[in-house]
């Protein structure tokens, strides 16, 4: 992840300094308008985010079913709380670099998620009448 950072950076840089050396000012001043573009959309797109959760209790989601079906391997934890509407419950880790959030239903089901990095690495569904009797029934 760290190399992300780095590459994104030196990127930047060397996309100013080549528009600094073909355009002069006027380059330099039409590309970093354009980063800091950049920086205010995604400036803006966590205010929305962290605006929406705020509105929903922690560790709450509407369904978590529905939920559960729309993660995949490598989300981002703010775009995962985009799809929850919430902010996770956090449980605590032995593993430093590992976080983990927990979402509840009002039914009792639960989802939680495993994240290295700010990356999503592994999810699991826990269904709150996990009776395999009750499942046989229907």
């Amino acid at each position: 992840m760290k190399w992300r950072n780095i590459a994104v950076v030196l990127g930047l840089a060397v996309l100013l300094y080549g528009s600094f050396r073909a355009f002069g000012w006027w380059g330099f001043s039409l590309v970093s308008s354009g980063i800091v573009f950049w920086l205010l959309q995604l400036s803006t797109r966590l205010m929305q985010t962290m605006e929406r959760a705020a509105d929903q209790p922690v560790g709450s989601v509407a369904n978590a079913v529905m939920f559960h079906a729309q993660l995949h391997d490598g989300l981002r934890l703010l775009k995962v709380i985009a799809l929850a509407a919430s902010l996770g419950q956090r449980i605590p880790s032995v593993d430093k670099s590992t976080d983990i959030f927990e979402w509840r239903d009002a039914g009792g089901d639960s989802v939680k998620c495993h994240f290295h990095e700010g990356r999503l690495q592994q999810w699991s569904l826990s269904r709150a009448n996990a009776n395999p009797a009750a499942q046989d029934a229907t």
